[in-house]
């Protein structure tokens, strides 16, 4: 029953992108879609261009901003980083995390179910990893600490957790509840650092970037160490749980 519903999730999600690319191909033509998707590779290395072709889908350039977030964390043709201030750049720090928040979301619970849908044919094969096993044991019991705090984590290849997490027990509640909230404060900081970009407030940007640094850089170099706490810790809360007697 589980897996029926999240296949039609799936076709759901899959139908969404399906009919918003027709739509951007009927209502604004040929030549715009198509310097949009073959010509993607110029216009990320071009923020002005970027933002042109972007708004040139009018009403419809929020849609189009969110259906790149989402092929980003599907596909990951580009840093998430980059969409991220790209969405600044282009319409703003608020408006940019409110859009990128629902597709990152949407992109999430799209490779979750990805995940869970071949689960049975690649579980006998990821089981034997320790990767694998780490997460899976993490979850079994209910500890989602440690996913949380990966998604929060700046750096950590979070749509990849996101596919792997599809191959573990966890409910895809629990999991959408933290990838969507998990992923905000980072998604903020993109924001507001491609808006101050546009604005070409420097000194702003600068203090954005220095804030950003200061935490990720620990978080990059002690990243191991900081896994291994979260480790003892999830470790140690369930054989306290485990221990403790039924009333």
């Amino acid at each position: 029953m589980k897996k029926q519903k999240a296949k039609i999730l799936f076709w759901a999600l899959f139908l969404l992108l399906v009919i918003s690319s027709l739509a951007l191909y009927f209502f604004w033509g040929e030549s715009l879609l198509s310097q949009a998707l073959f010509h993607f590779e110029d216009v990320m290395a071009n923020g002005t261009k970027a933002r042109e072709t972007i708004l040139s889908f009018g009403p419809l350039a929020p849609l189009m901003f969110m259906t790149l977030q989402i092929l980003q964390v599907v596909f990951a043709p580009v840093p998430g980083e980059a969409t991220g201030i790209l969405g600044g750049y282009i319409f703003g720090a608020w408006p940019s995390f409110i859009y990128s928040s629902i597709a990152l979301a949407a992109g999430s619970a799209l490779a979750f179910i990805i995940g869970h849908l071949f689960a049975d044919a690649f579980r006998s094969r990821f089981s034997k990893t320790k990767v694998y096993r780490k997460f899976n044991h993490l979850v079994f019991k209910g500890d989602f600490v440690i996913p949380f705090v990966l998604f929060l984590f700046p750096g950590f290849p979070k749509d990849s957790l996101a596919y792997l997490l599809g191959l573990s027990t966890m409910p895809f509640k629990v999991f959408i509840f933290i990838a969507s909230i998990a992923r905000m404060p980072g998604t903020l900081f993109l924001s507001f650092e491609g808006a101050q970009v546009y604005a070409g407030n420097y000194l702003e940007l600068l203090l954005l970037l220095l804030f950003s640094a200061i935490i990720a850089l620990p978080c990059i170099l002690y990243r191991r160490q900081i896994l291994e706490k979260l480790t003892h810790y999830s470790s140690a809360q369930q054989i306290e749980h485990e221990t403790e007697p039924e009333e």
